[in-house]
């Protein structure tokens, strides 16, 4: 196998102070947290992946990227983030950690003050990412979010003074909501100059509070062409303001791509610890799974007694991993290399939705058109053989 590889640390926090009722991720609200506890066991974890797993090729990796995910984990303690990331850093070599390692904490606008940010920068961190997801009051108290529009502007002005590199989202083609309410909170969101934007059309997840409304005809979701609408403005207006789109929801200037996301997309390696994570990794020339257990409590005493949370460990088909391959490089602008995974496709299908536009190939690189993207799943669909 090459060497210089990059490699990628995921760290899942899983613990809120509120459970937004479109969330569907491993996040619970717990009081009484011992957070030096939880930072051993995170680090307890990290050790293991890496001995059992790494200690063998240790040498050709290095550290591209760490990802505090969460819940909220802009409610870790600065100390033990830095303490986290100086585990991170040990174990693989990496380049200049300010310019090549990329360093995110994904945070509430409720969770953050100007000397917050501060110390989470001297913890390491070295981009913020945060979860505005409107600038209208009313969509906010719609989406459950426990933050004010205040507190989402006040709190993404302070980051824009302490990092370099700033990202937030924010969720749209909400029901009731106008293009003139969504072009006017993304125009809002251009007064803040953003390096990124994470730009999520609402859906309905399985096991979600919207889910049982949406079952019981509470929540009405928003009509398909409206929602195109709205997606075709979001392209128009990040184009116009220099934050081009690079995958089917994510947006930057130049430069400010999410390193950590672009190595999920594109087929890369990682390790994920802490409740619900998920490891992908080569090992003994096979492509590794880990799946860490879900439940915190069980988690942290799972970890606290054999070293680590691990539950399911599985190698995938060559077949699966194109498919991941495609699956993913499909939502990227730049596209994906189709040379090596010709044997998946439905090459007849392929070349009939580029006749329609929906897809371009260059020299086996696949792409989707803008009108491709907005119909991604079904071209997923029809092309996979």
């Amino acid at each position: 196998m090459k060497d210089n590889v990059p490699i990628s640390i995921y760290i899942h926090w899983p613990f809120c102070t509120s459970k937004c009722p479109y969330c569907d991720f491993n996040s619970h609200i717990q009081k009484n947290i011992d957070q030096n506890d939880w930072g051993n066991c995170l680090v307890s974890e990290l050790n293991y992946i890496i001995k059992t797993y790494f200690s063998d090729n240790l040498k050709k990796y290095y550290l591209k990227s760490i990802f505090f995910g969460g819940g909220t984990p802009s409610l870790i303690e600065s100390s033990i983030l830095k303490k986290i990331v100086r585990k991170c850093i040990e174990k693989f070599k990496c380049f200049s950690l300010e310019n090549e390692v990329e360093i995110t904490l994904e945070a509430n606008p409720n969770s953050l003050t100007k000397s917050k940010l501060l110390s989470f920068r001297d913890a390491g961190i070295n981009r913020i990412s945060i979860g505005a997801q409107s600038f209208d009051k009313k969509f906010l108290e719609f989406l459950g979010r426990d933050h004010s529009v205040h507190e989402a502007k006040r709190n993404i002005e302070y980051a824009r003074e302490v990092f370099k590199n700033v990202s937030f989202d924010l969720i749209y083609a909400m029901p009731n909501q106008t293009v003139y309410e969504w072009e006017k909170c993304l125009k809002t969101a251009f007064q803040f100059e953003p390096d990124h934007l994470s730009l999520y059309q609402l859906t309905i997840e399985e096991g979600t509070a919207f889910n049982q409304m949406f079952k019981k005809g509470k929540l009405i979701p928003i009509d398909n062409g409206l929602a195109s609408e709205m997606y075709s403005i979001t392209e128009d207006l990040t184009q116009n303001n220099k934050v081009p789109a690079y995958e089917v929801s994510n947006y930057s200037k130049k430069g400010k791509s999410c390193s950590h996301n672009l190595n999920y997309w594109k087929g890369g390696e990682w390790i994920g610890i802490g409740p619900g994570a998920v490891s992908r990794f080569f090992y003994n020339n096979k492509r590794t799974q880990l799946d860490i257990r879900k439940d915190p409590n069980g988690w942290i005493n799972c970890v606290k007694e054999n070293g680590n949370g691990v539950k399911n460990i599985t190698s995938e088909r060559i077949e699966d991993f194109w498919n991941e391959k495609l699956l993913m490089g499909l939502r990227l602008v730049k596209g994906v290399n189709i040379k090596p995974i010709k044997s998946i496709l439905n090459m007849a299908k392929v070349y009939e939705l580029i006749e329609a536009s929906y897809l371009d190939l260059d020299n086996d690189i696949m792409k989707t058109t803008f009108n491709g993207r907005l119909r991604l799943n079904s071209i997923l669909a029809e092309i996979i053989k």
